[in-house]
């Protein structure tokens, strides 16, 4: 017994050793902490000088336990390293164990997702996105796992590594709540796993438990964050500006008639109906989001409201237009491709305008003891090798054709082929939360593909490689190839 067990643990535990080995290295090359104009709400949130939950407090919480005692920025970058290597370990546990992808495939998976620019810039960022990434890893294996053996308990599981992502990063929740609905009918349709002697009546306990479970998991968020804000239950109390300024081209006269919000619409310095103004009608003195809370006299709760039902109107009015933003905002990322040297310096703080304010600057210095002020001159490797990131990013807006194409070619394992489905639903509902959602084309909000996109391509290359030799696997490879083991995660 003790062989076998051996055999199928040594994939894993080689790719572990070499993540960790990868992992020291990076940071004995560059152990520098990167700042960006948001990094600073994060940095408040630890230290608990204020609460600002439209950047992640559960993120502010990992900072307050693994970096604060230390009083070091490099805690955080090391922190925040062992997570990118966790999360590239699971894509290798993920493809071998439920992919039926090759051990050696797998590694070289795992290993590019180790060295993906866009994972070591943000690995450095003081930002969410790493810890977002290894909550959304965990979240996805949870899906395999029960779409490989369905089983009620496991829908609990799956509802809390939602709301841990949702936590993260507000631009998961519509891909958590759509599949927490259809996870279970996924399940009962396509997983040859669910019992076919078990009808409707237990996939319709499935859903229900399924739904109930993510919506507590959300209402005990929503709850939990109206209790450390002092207010009424939220995501966060910024949803509102956000998603007006996102949909301001739909935005009509008649939507309203609240004579502050047509004030409002007047006095903007930008038109409504130019579909590129939308970040200067977030960002900008002047813009729409502006003239909102001018409106109302700087009450943040009223005009927050105010400005949601306004976008709510205007995208029930025209579902339609609300769907060709998003199209244009995801082509925008195509067209865009030749302007990225004057893009990517601004997602990772290099450029004078996403610089940290003054009082952010203040207390990170007084706290780490350590002057950031001139953080955004810093060349550091992790820098400049993200700037060289141009055809990855390339990679990762194909990331979901190349899901598309490992369904196409349909994997012989069926159990394979509804993962390959999910892999490609998942990565289609990020695009569209990223884009729907957003007021611009940010090309770290497509840095998640990173995972899927490197799942589709180990998941082709296995199939080719198949094709190519046309051989049957041995009962021994089968058992390496099924590397996790048997165990409950």
């Amino acid at each position: 017994m003790l062989e076998p067990l051996a055999v199928r643990r040594a994939p894993m535990l080689t790719l572990a050793v070499l993540l960790f080995l990868a992992k020291c290295l990076q940071f004995a090359i560059d152990s520098t902490a990167l700042f960006c104009s948001d990094s600073g709400a994060f940095v408040l949130n630890g230290l608990n000088l204020a609460f600002l939950p439209q950047r992640s407090y559960a993120y502010g919480y990992l900072l307050r336990i693994f970096a604060m005692p230390f009083h070091s920025l490099r805690a955080i970058v090391a922190m925040q390293l062992v997570m990118g290597g966790i999360t590239a370990w699971l894509l290798g546990f993920v493809l071998v164990r439920y992919f039926k992808v090759r051990p050696g495939f797998a590694i070289l998976a795992a290993l590019a997702l180790a060295f993906d620019p866009a994972q070591m810039v943000d690995e450095h960022m003081v930002m969410a996105e790493t810890a977002a990434m290894l909550a959304m890893g965990w979240f996805l294996l949870l899906a395999c796992r029960y779409l490989q053996e369905p089983r009620l308990w496991r829908l609990a599981w799956i509802a809390f590594a939602g709301i841990v992502l949702v936590s993260m990063r507000i631009v998961y929740l519509p891909p958590v709540l759509v599949v927490g609905a259809v996870l279970p009918l996924a399940a009962y349709f396509w997983s040859p796993a669910w019992p076919r002697t078990k009808g409707v009546r237990a996939v319709s306990v499935a859903l229900v438990v399924s739904c109930t479970l993510t919506g507590f998991a959300h209402w005990g968020y929503r709850h939990l964050t109206g209790r450390l804000g002092w207010r009424e239950p939220a995501y966060h109390y910024a949803t509102g500006f956000f998603l007006v300024a996102s949909v301001a081209p739909l935005i009509r006269a008649g939507d309203t008639n609240d004579p502050r919000l047509s004030r409002a619409m007047v006095q903007t310095a930008f038109p409504l109906s130019d579909v590129t103004t939308r970040p200067r009608q977030l960002w900008v003195d002047g813009g729409f989001v502006y003239q909102i809370k001018a409106a109302f006299n700087g009450d943040m709760r009223a005009s927050n409201d105010a400005a949601d039902r306004l976008a709510r109107t205007a995208i029930y009015r025209n579902p339609i237009g609300f769907l060709r933003l998003g199209i244009y905002t995801y082509l925008d990322y195509w067209r865009h491709l030749r302007k990225l040297r004057w893009a990517l310096p601004w997602e990772i703080g290099a450029t004078e305008n996403s610089e940290l304010l003054p009082y952010d600057t203040w207390v990170i210095s007084s706290h780490f003891g350590q002057d950031v002020s001139h953080n955004s001159r810093l060349s550091t490797p992790s820098r400049r090798f993200y700037l060289l990131a141009r055809y990855w990013l390339l990679f990762l807006l194909l990331s979901p054709f190349m899901a598309a194409a490992g369904l196409w070619i349909r994997p012989r394992d069926k159990g394979a082929t509804l993962l390959a489905a999910f892999l490609l639903v998942w990565s289609c509902l990020v695009i569209a939360s990223a884009c729907l959602g957003a007021v611009e084309a940010v090309y770290r909000y497509f840095h998640p593909l990173s995972f899927t996109a490197l799942a589709a391509a180990a998941l082709l290359v296995e199939k080719f490689w198949r094709r190519r030799t046309q051989l049957q696997p041995s009962a021994q490879w089968h058992a390496v190839r099924t590397a996790a083991g048997d165990g409950n995660h």
